[in-house]
């Protein structure tokens, strides 16, 4: 599955490169290296998502889901019949800064959890919420000289950005030619934002569906730049940025065996044209650029589309040098910050050449323990940070961190600082090549993001450094859908350092439905916190492709407080007497 949970992808070679040592230059340059590889045979389906949960737990999570849809009509029902008497205003679910509540939506939270408790939680103040809008972060998002989020550890190692030409020729599948009229190992290079940075693609196609597709990247690549890196006015250079086709196209190689050879269209190519009777004809107008691109993988023309290449480099170079890209970009930022197809486009480059390769690595885990390995999908911490208000002076930790995905978005989109803890092994291993990765392409991209984002292998309940984070945390994310109940209760004790108005995102409370302050729960975390209960939909998680509920959980101190004053008064009525 790619990085969005769109689909699937197989091994497309190994990018792990721990060992090798080199500059860590923009320029992404590589040497060729000629390999025969023998075809294999075609796999078997690929599996949709592939950090897919047990079965017994996918079956629990069905049946949690049954049980939920079946609270939701009954509850349905009964407004409905309330309704007849009154209609209460809904306010829009397009007001991000007044979202609607609604009834809240019961789910069983333990096997002996009783719906008479889960009232008394919603009646807490719980809600739903339902919108996905995106949230933006204002703000400067041109990095200088200096920038670099990198921990010294990282930055120590030094790993070369991983072109996508690199990626293709150390590939263990096949890649076979795609466009007519090319040799058989086509090269082009895209020029990015940045002063300096190119990456070289390969114009090939992989054998097989749902593979790394270089012609698609490449495409991808292109209409977020005409997007969001130049002016309405200089758009008009490149074209419509709808007639620009991006689809993958792997799985289709050119088969000239199966098909009659097809004569090239070289007319993009020629500025002059000859009549029947000799005479030259005037040349007739040029083809927009974006529409050329998608003209020339249509017809599988390959000089129309090296000849396209050569074109969007040559007026984006311009641009670039007569300063108006950073121009612009410094307008988008301030007005708006990183857009959202900008850094979406930019992440799924980072998973494509890092993470995809290795995604067999994370199906090894130890079922039915806090190993359990799945993803929260960047519309669920898109929700997360709306719900935050997540800025450039936050700071977000996220407990159980994976491969590091939410750790990169959190920083590109809102520029917080953000810090990962992951003591599995493959994922963390996966993780801190995703972040030197993402430093190379935010710099390519001519982007900042926060000012500092680390991923630690370790045990979160048991390291310093995830400590000191909590104790500024203003956000922190923990995906303990498969915790243990001991591992939920070791963490719970970690929020009695957090800060008044913190927020903890989970996929289980850290508060019991039926717990209540007394003398004797004084002490305890939950006596801290206020939760509130909320739905996410479908394609924000890895591991089911419908919705579910998850619970926020907010510092509040005051009923504690509250309540030794309170006990302190009795106490002081007390001795009076």
């Amino acid at each position: 599955m790619d990085f969005f949970g769109q689909r699937a992808r197989g091994k497309s070679g190994s990018a792990a490169r721990a060992n090798s040592h080199g500059s860590s230059k923009v320029v992404t340059t590589t040497t060729v290296r000629t390999k025969t590889i023998p075809n294999k045979p075609t796999r078997g389906p690929v599996p949709a998502r592939h950090n897919a949960l047990p079965e017994a737990l996918q079956k629990r999570i069905a049946s949690d889901r049954q049980a939920a849809e079946a609270a939701q009509n009954e509850k349905a029902t009964k407004v409905t019949k309330k309704s007849r008497i009154s209609s209460p205003h809904v306010p829009s679910m397009r007001n991000r800064s007044a979202p609607a509540a609604v009834t809240h939506v019961e789910e069983e939270d333990g096997d002996d959890a009783d719906d008479a408790a889960l009232d008394r939680l919603a009646r807490s103040g719980s809600s739903l919420q339902v919108t996905m809008d995106e949230y933006c972060v204002p703000r400067d998002i041109i990095p200088d000289a200096s920038y670099d989020p990198l921990s010294a550890d990282l930055r120590a190692k030094a790993w070369p950005c991983v072109s996508s030409r690199w990626l293709v020729e150390s590939a263990s599948i096949p890649y076979l030619p795609f466009f007519e009229g090319l040799d058989d190992h086509p090269i082009v290079t895209l020029e990015y934002p940045a002063p300096d940075a190119k990456e070289e693609f390969v114009l090939l196609v992989p054998k097989m569906a749902d593979e790394y597709d270089p012609i698609s990247d490449l495409l991808h690549a292109v209409r977020a730049m005409v997007s969001n890196y130049v002016s309405e006015e200089q758009r008009e250079l490149f074209g419509s940025v709808d007639s620009l086709e991006t689809g993958s196209n792997a799985g289709a190689p050119l088969n000239r065996a199966h098909r009659p050879p097809t004569r090239v269209d070289t007319s993009g190519l020629s500025s002059n044209h000859a009549q029947k009777d000799g005479s030259a004809s005037p040349a007739p107008p040029e083809e927009s650029i974006l529409r050329s691109f998608t003209k020339a993988r249509n017809r599988r023309n390959g000089p129309l589309f090296v000849q396209t290449v050569e074109r969007f480099n040559a007026e984006f170079r311009a641009l670039k040098k007569a300063g108006a890209v950073a121009s612009h970009l410094r307008q988008v930022g301030r007005n708006h910050g990183v857009p959202e197809d900008l850094w979406r486009t930019v992440q799924e480059q980072v998973y494509a050449r890092v993470a995809a390769p290795h995604v067999d690595s994370l199906k090894h885990y130890e079922a039915f323990s806090d190993s359990v390995y799945g993803e929260m999908l960047p519309p669920f911490l898109n929700e997360v940070e709306r719900i935050a208000n997540l800025g450039t002076d936050s700071v977000f930790v996220d407990l159980g961190s994976g491969i590091g995905n939410c750790l990169l978005q959190a920083s590109l989109q809102t520029g917080c600082e953000a810090y990962g803890c992951e003591y599995m092994p493959a994922p963390s291993k996966i993780a801190s090549k995703q972040l030197v990765e993402a430093s190379h392409r935010w710099r390519m991209w001519h982007l900042r993001a926060g000012p500092r984002v680390e991923a630690w292998d370790e045990d979160f309940t048991e390291s310093t450094r995830v400590r000191d984070a909590l104790r500024r945390a203003d956000v922190i994310l923990v995906n303990n859908y498969a915790f243990r109940p001991q591992t939920n209760d070791v963490l719970s004790l970690l929020f009695l350092d957090l800060k008044e108005g913190a927020k903890i995102f989970s996929l289980r409370p850290f508060v019991a439905p039926d717990f209540r302050l007394t003398e004797r729960t004084l002490s305890s975390p939950q006596a801290i916190l206020r939760v509130e209960q909320r739905k996410y939909t479908s394609g924000c998680v890895s591991w089911t492709a419908g919705g579910g509920v998850y619970y926020v959980q907010t510092v509040d101190r005051s009923k504690v407080q509250a309540f030794v004053q309170e006990r302190e008064l009795h106490s002081d009525a007390g001795t009076a007497k």
